[in-house]
């Protein structure tokens, strides 16, 4: 199948929804959106934001007169005029309908203290329905890495998950879409801000699904400690599943976990065989520990998908 093109889509806010005190779900829709490429399960899109001080109208008619030629001319913008580019999964389409559902996260900011928020958190705590903003995604369906899907485990073997609430609208969108055989041999390891953020998915199809929330009785745990530990638990035989195997260094390679370090983004091109097929995402260095757990393990590259989400104190740029 050929390849998707790019495009940006002119859309307007239409639903809002608080589920929980981390996570607002906005549906986007419009009748651009009825041209929208749906990939499914951890599909990433681009949501763009106005530059400072420009309005959601300016955005709209920038993209417009930008078509498909949208991103060059993104990048040869002066920086004070150049529209914000963040990324996000999208939780649900609907492209005959002309809907797009994308959860945002909240970053723990609490209703009215923006300052404690990134761009696109500030803007999904003040999104009314009318609002017009702009995504950028494929315009065609289809499905694989091309569409902006990660998500790829072999047939057969265990499937395990784990991320922070960053990756919490992907898994939940992967977990929904689990045939049961294949739900009833998978882990969700899922580290939120607070109990209360603990969603459960429409139907997980009796995977198991873990969550972990950093603030406690015993105070607030550092972001990521929890997952790491329950990861490094699992792998260990803590119950949850049956410990990963242990397997010889590959041929061709130190199998060095740390040799890699500045790479955020590590997926295999081609998805191998195995006992265990792993997908880890959310901050650069959690993932970055998740991964040099799994392959310290011994579970080859072809069966680990880690994915950098975000770094902390850095903002993305595109």
């Amino acid at each position: 199948m050929e390849s998707p093109g790019y495009r940006t889509f002119a859309v307007e806010v239409s639903r809002v929804q608080r589920l929980c005190p981390s996570f607002t779900r906005i549906t986007f829709s419009g009748d651009d959106l009825l041209g929208f490429g749906a990939c499914g399960a951890d599909q990433r899109i681009k949501v763009v934001l106005p530059a400072p001080g420009r309005t959601a109208a300016d955005l709209v008619a920038t993209c417009r007169a930008w078509g498909e030629d949208w991103y060059p001319q993104w990048l040869a913008a002066p920086g004070d005029q150049r529209p914000l580019l963040r990324t996000y999964t999208v939780r649900g389409a609907r492209p005959c309908l002309g809907e797009v559902d994308v959860d945002f996260v909240l970053h723990g900011a609490a209703p009215g203290d923006h300052a404690a928020a990134g761009p696109a958190s500030r803007w999904a705590m003040t999104a009314r329905p009318g609002d017009q903003l702009v995504v950028v995604g494929p315009d065609r369906p289809g499905t694989g890495r091309a569409w902006g899907r990660e998500w790829a485990p072999p047939e057969g073997g265990r499937l395990l998950l784990a991320g922070d609430e960053t990756a919490v609208p992907a898994v939940c969108a992967v977990l929904e879409a689990l045939e049961p055989e294949a739900a009833r041999r998978t882990v969700a390891l899922l580290e939120v801000p607070c109990a209360e953020d603990a969603l459960q998915p429409v139907a997980s199809g009796g995977a198991a699904v873990r969550w972990l929330p950093r603030q406690g009785p015993a105070g607030h745990a550092a972001h990521g400690s929890l997952l790491v530990d329950a990861v490094r638990s699992l792998l260990d035989g803590g119950g949850l599943v049956a410990p990963a195997p242990r397997r010889p260094a590959e041929a061709g390679s130190t199998c060095d976990p740390d040799a890699d370090l500045d790479v955020l983004w590590d997926v295999p091109e081609a998805v191998g065989s195995g006992d265990l097929y792993a997908w880890v995402a959310g901050e650069a260095s959690v993932v970055r520990d998740l991964r040099r757990l799994v392959r310290g393990a011994g579970l080859p590259k072809t069966s680990l998908a880690a994915m950098g989400y975000w770094k902390a104190g850095r903002s993305e740029a595109a």
